[in-house]
């Protein structure tokens, strides 16, 4: 039985037309796992989008078995040596989060994460986001 299912992503969004997922990609030289530029078409909705977004994510699919500090410091080892210029995006207008995605089922997995990966997520810009869910049984 698997006791927790992750997935991690960091993600920058702009609001306005100047603050491009495609900026973001050049000013950092890291290639994202997605990006969405303001105006195209939302995924499963007539809407287009309101604002872009550049992510990158730990993994491609969610991960089993692998806790969140791992993930994050996957993220970490590619973003801090850019740490800079994610500062400077944030300086210039974008907004940042680390995304993280957990479930687990009930009192089976504690997200724990040490000291040392706090004070890695804290020298770089977001704030984190945990959405913690049930990983519920198929019926």
């Amino acid at each position: 039985m698997t006791n927790v299912l992750t997935k991690a992503t960091f993600r920058l969004g702009g609001c306005h037309a100047a603050l491009t997922a495609a900026a973001v990609t050049q000013r950092l030289g890291v290639q994202p796992s997605q990006a969405f530029e303001a105006g195209t078409s939302a995924r499963c909705s007539p809407h287009t989008r309101d604002n872009s977004l550049w992510l990158l994510s730990a993994s491609n699919e969610i991960e089993r078995d692998v806790d969140l500090g791992e993930q994050l410091g996957r993220l970490l080892a590619v973003l801090e040596p850019v740490s800079g210029s994610l500062w400077e995006l944030v300086g210039a207008g974008y907004e940042a989060n680390w995304y993280c995605w957990v479930a687990s089922h009930a009192a089976e997995h504690a997200v724990k994460l040490d000291r040392a990966v706090l004070q890695r997520l804290l020298a770089l810009p977001g704030d984190l986001w945990l959405d913690v869910c049930g990983d519920e049984p198929d019926a």
